[in-house]
């Protein structure tokens, strides 16, 4: 099982192209909340049974109980994906993309392909290296949504990037986010959404 450091390192060098510019700047999107409103929830089990469910916005704040675990069936439906409403900050992502502009997905969500192709049914095409779906296991990436977020960020800074945009709607997200600022030596602007 390849790491996401490692994927990247590969992937992502001096000089990678995106549209046919090279930067160092990199503007990252969370995808629910963010750029889209799912009607997607999260399942709380215990003894196999679901016993709550969770928004998006829950989710975020929600510690499970002893004897609970999570189940993210309906964030793997790609109907559910499909009929997603979006928010303001997609024409964000559309301008800055038809700008030329390097920007990525940095999602808690587990399949890069269904987001991908998600994103090209609706005209955006971004290099599959920059849609990072943390929950995603073949990453190796660890801990809580918010310290994978972090470490997708860390690595990218260390393939090149030293210049981050990253728009979430969850404070915790972005306050890691913002201290890896001098962590790193980079600069990391926030945007609450």
């Amino acid at each position: 099982m390849r790491s996401l450091k490692e994927h990247l390192k590969d992937k992502i060098q001096v000089g990678f192209s995106v549209n046919k510019t090279t930067s160092n700047k990199i503007i990252l999107f969370d995808l629910d909340d963010t750029l889209i409103h799912t009607t997607a929830e999260i399942n709380v089990l215990k003894a196999g049974k679901v016993i709550k469910k969770l928004t998006n916005a829950e989710f975020n704040d929600y510690t499970l109980k002893p004897g609970e675990t999570f189940d993210f069936v309906e964030f793997d439906d790609p109907k559910i994906l499909a009929g997603s409403k979006f928010t303001k900050y997609w024409d964000t992502l559309k301008r800055e993309y038809k700008k030329g502009t390097h920007v990525g997905i940095l999602t808690a969500r587990s399949d890069c392909s269904m987001i991908k192709k998600f994103l090209l049914d609706n005209g955006i095409r971004i290099k599959d290296e920059l849609i990072i779906a943390v929950g995603d296991l073949k990453l190796g990436l660890s801990g809580s949504v918010q310290d994978k977020k972090a470490e997708a960020i860390s690595i990218l800074a260390s393939v090149g990037y030293n210049t981050f945009i990253f728009f979430d709607d969850n404070e915790g997200n972005l306050k890691a986010a913002k201290e890896l600022e001098s962590k790193y030596n980079i600069k990391v602007q926030t945007v609450k959404v």
